[in-house]
């Protein structure tokens, strides 16, 4: 017995963040040859250029889904408020028994913050959806600096944030207005470009011009109004933040910041159809602890630790419904929101689940897993690199 559990813990600190690694880095290595070549091969041909970046973006996800499914294998509760979600919007499929999603075209996804993995779940959800390639995330800066990874994801075309909103105001609308232009058929990827500069550098695109429309492009962008993950440090700056602006911290979510949600809004008004708010509670936490404490990566890659069951309360708004126009109304909208949003992760850590907090609800229970044929390439590709850099290393030696 004692054997067979040095073996299993031998696996887990060894063997599993090897495996991991490699697999994680070929695949990047080859997904960044895959964009290289065609930004060379289709330089001129922006659209196809984009179904490359785009092919590449949905691989990602792929990716990071099929090495969760081998280190932390867990279940997905989605909840959904059928007052503004349409039932049978996420369902499992009766074949696959994966989770389906009936997504609309054009989205903004907002959420709590808890561990540095939450994006992962809400790009899956994308996933499921249909729309893994059209996802958009916002992300510091310092992480296009990273090797491989950094380029990769500029050319997902991911905005990197500099929080300095001097800088950053100029570098989002530029982001967003291409990216809206693009949703409604007249933007870059169709060969169209701005129609002029203002004097502050940001770019205007026509939005209205039907000659100009070609391909729609779908999109999902992914914001978390906090700012950052809920910990000991953060509560301590969102406290004093609080104080700062009269408001009371509230017990299970930190204070969202209104000035980069609205902006969004402002600038994708004319195409966006929703905006999803989603809730993310994970199993095995207490009220009193932290998930990034919890479910840190070394505890899920070498320890074993991770949530068994991830739970996700999604309900949506309509843009009509939000007062982006005046400040003052956003703010308390927003600050509402997040306030049924705490009240919401206080059933959650009573009940271990969002299920039953209204009569209007319906859920389903899936594994997080993606299309098979999607997941053994995941781990072929690290096999046939790993023989390729052997044959190279063998042929100079």
């Amino acid at each position: 017995m004692r054997k067979e559990q040095g073996q299993t813990g031998f696996a887990r600190r060894t063997i599993v963040p090897v495996v991991s690694v490699v697999s994680f880095l070929s695949c990047c290595v080859v997904l960044l040859v895959i964009q290289v070549t065609a930004k060379l091969r289709f330089s001129q041909n922006k659209t196809r250029l984009t179904h490359v970046y785009n092919y590449t973006k949905k691989q990602f996800i792929v990716l990071l889904t099929s090495i969760l499914r081998i280190v932390a294998p867990c279940e997905i509760r989605v909840t959904t408020d059928n007052g503004s979600i349409p039932k049978g919007t996420f369902y499992q499929d009766s074949s696959s028994g994966r989770l389906r999603a009936n997504l609309l075209e054009r989205s903004i996804t907002i959420s709590n913050h808890q561990i540095y993995t939450d994006w992962v779940f809400l790009w899956w959800l994308a996933y499921a959806g249909d729309k893994a390639g059209n996802v958009f995330i916002m992300l510091k800066k310092s992480l296009r600096k990273i090797p491989v990874l950094g380029y990769g994801m500029e050319n997902f075309n991911f905005i990197f944030m500099n929080r300095k909103w001097a800088y950053d105001r100029v570098n989002m609308s530029n982001h967003l207005s291409a990216i809206e232009a693009d949703s409604l058929g007249c933007g870059p990827i169709s060969g169209n470009k701005p129609v002029k500069v203002n004097s502050d550098g940001e770019e205007v695109w026509d939005m209205k011009s039907s000659a100009q429309r070609n391909i729609k492009w779908p999109y999902n962008l992914i914001l978390f109004p906090e700012g950052t993950n809920l910990s000991a440090h953060t509560r301590k700056v969102n406290e004093a933040y609080a104080e700062k602006i009269g408001r009371v911290p509230y017990r299970h979510v930190l204070l969202p910041r209104a000035t980069g949600l609205r902006f969004c809004l402002q600038k994708l008004r004319n195409s966006v159809d929703v905006v999803y708010d989603t809730t993310i509670g994970y199993s095995g936490i207490l009220s009193t602890e932290y998930g990034q404490d919890a479910y840190s990566l070394k505890n899920i890659f070498f320890r074993g630790k991770y949530p068994k069951l991830v739970d996700i309360h999604v309900r949506s708004f309509k843009l009509s419904d939000i007062p982006i126009d005046d400040e003052i109304d956003f703010i308390e909208w927003l600050f509402k929101v997040w306030e049924e949003k705490d009240k919401m992760m206080e059933y959650f850590y009573e009940h271990g689940t969002f299920e039953n907090m209204t009569d209007n609800q319906e859920s389903v229970l899936v594994d997080c897993s993606i299309k098979n044929y999607e997941f053994f390439p995941v781990f072929i590709i690290p096999f046939c690199f790993v023989l390729l850099t052997y044959w190279i290393v063998r042929s100079i030696f």
